[in-house]
């Protein structure tokens, strides 16, 4: 990610999702992104407490948030559609760090309803070009008032053409996968219609720090990165 608007450099290959991150997995946590280094630190302090709560990492991926919050003594499970992904999230699973993981999407896993405190997307609906089933479907697993956290790219980037994930094998070999905006009016409406209400939302900026361990943001500064949005699901109507 170095540009706003799609980069030119030729010899690029197009994966889809799943394809993409089946062929990322060996080496996903150890490529540097700033996104996540953005992220992760807002993410984190808007969970709060999780001891002893029922947590669905969508789109999991190798299990960052799997592991992050089963060490804070969430009782987690992670979901992801990428069977190689999953593979690298079970390398985190200790007897000090226990999770469950699933392959497939949340639409097809029939969780029972309103059984989850939290269910965080990290990273993962900019991959969606519609998430209404996605919001429905979580909205009916969480219990009331509780939470649903997502974390993204800001749709800033998407929007002005940088509209894919890239990242690099071994020999160099660059490949994308496509991303898609959702903008804020867009979350603001789908929390609306499936009885949810939005608490927090931040919009988080290249700073200095940033710039300092990723120069080719350099020409960025201030401009936002991420977007983390918390929602609390509200009591249903008496009698629904």
């Amino acid at each position: 990610m170095s540009k706003l608007g799609a980069d030119q450099r030729e010899g690029y290959r197009k994966l889809e999702v799943v394809d993409g991150y089946d062929a990322w997995a060996s080496t996903y946590d150890y490529s540097p992104n700033p996104l996540v280094a953005l992220e992760e630190k807002v993410t984190l302090e808007l969970i709060g407490n999780v001891e002893g709560r029922h947590v669905l990492d969508l789109g999991c991926g190798t299990g960052r948030y799997c592991a992050l919050l089963a060490k804070r003594g969430a009782l987690v499970i992670g979901i992801d559609p990428s069977a190689k992904m999953l593979e690298q999230a079970k390398r985190k699973v200790t007897p000090l760090c226990h999770f469950e993981l699933c392959h497939g999407t949340i639409e097809r896993m029939h969780f029972p309803s309103e059984h989850f405190d939290l269910v965080l997307s990290a990273l993962t609906l900019s991959h969606i070009p519609e998430l209404e089933s996605i919001f429905a479907e979580s909205t009916r697993v969480l219990k009331s008032g509780g939470f649903m956290l997502v974390s993204d790219i800001h749709p800033y980037w998407p929007v002005s053409g940088h509209n894919y994930t890239e990242f690099f094998d071994e020999t160099g070999q660059e490949y994308r996968i496509p991303e898609y905006p959702h903008l804020v009016e867009d979350y603001w409406n789908l929390f609306r219609k499936f009885g949810m209400w939005l608490e927090e939302l931040f919009e988080p900026r290249i700073d200095d720090g940033l710039i300092e361990n990723f120069p080719s943001l350099k020409d960025f500064h201030g401009v936002p990165l991420a977007i983390v949005l918390k929602a609390r699901r509200l009591p249903r109507p008496t009698g629904v």
